[in-house]
């Protein structure tokens, strides 16, 4: 707990400066480039490489997942800004696989039930309205057994550290202005929405201007 107190403190100044010169989308894609050399893209690597077919990547960003994917996927990357969304643009261009940007969000997908291969979500539920809406329409569009992976920062399961997450919550919502929380779990609630979860597992990285959340991959699938 120490150790991430002392890597927030010491990274937050410039964040916050970051923060006066740069748009949200411009903020958020400098950061999570740098998650990406921290060690951020190794798990990435690992949770889409080998998915094929038709997959839906909800909540896409400015498009970190996109060079992951392999050439038997064809990407259906839902993300409701447009800012966001225009930086994910090159990316989407550049993947070895086919890439569509389209504009939604993820309380309400594109397709009809069962018409999709896979699914990705990445750092996405800790920020979405009602995670529990948006997983049913991920349970809706996939097709029974397909995968689904996810990369998600979590309360930590230390008493005093996840009680601190929960009291800090809404400070921490000021400060990002993305709606993202850092006292979720959601692995009960992919549970509770009918997905088997095959593995889990936690690392943790220490990126320039981002607090150290516990983090959690994790492969799941649909029931059927």
């Amino acid at each position: 707990m120490l150790r991430e107190l002392a890597h927030f403190a010491r990274h937050a100044p410039q964040a916050l400066r970051l923060k006066r010169r740069l748009s949200q989308a411009e903020l958020y894609d400098h950061l999570c480039g740098a998650g990406e050399d921290a060690g951020m893209g190794a798990w990435r690597a690992r949770l889409v490489e080998d998915l094929t077919g038709d997959v839906i990547e909800i909540g896409s960003g400015t498009g970190f997942m996109f060079p992951y994917y392999g050439a038997g996927a064809r990407v259906t990357a839902v993300e409701p800004d447009a800012a966001f969304a225009a930086l994910a643009a090159p990316r989407a261009a550049a993947a070895a696989a086919a890439i569509t940007l389209v504009d939604g969000s993820a309380e309400e997908l594109p397709g009809p039930p069962r018409s999709r291969d896979a699914a990705v979500v990445g750092l996405v539920l800790c920020s979405v309205r009602n995670p529990d809406t948006v997983l049913g329409e991920l349970a809706r569009v996939l097709r029974p057994g397909a995968p689904l992976r996810l990369v998600e920062h979590v309360r930590s399961p230390r008493v005093v550290a996840g009680a601190l997450m929960r009291a800090v919550n809404p400070l921490w919502l000021a400060l990002n202005a993305q709606g993202c929380n850092m006292h979720r779990d959601p692995l009960p609630l992919i549970r509770d929405a009918g997905f088997l979860v095959d593995r889990v597992e936690p690392f943790q990285i220490f990126t320039p201007g981002i607090p150290a959340f516990p983090m959690r991959a994790i492969w799941a699938r649909a029931a059927g």
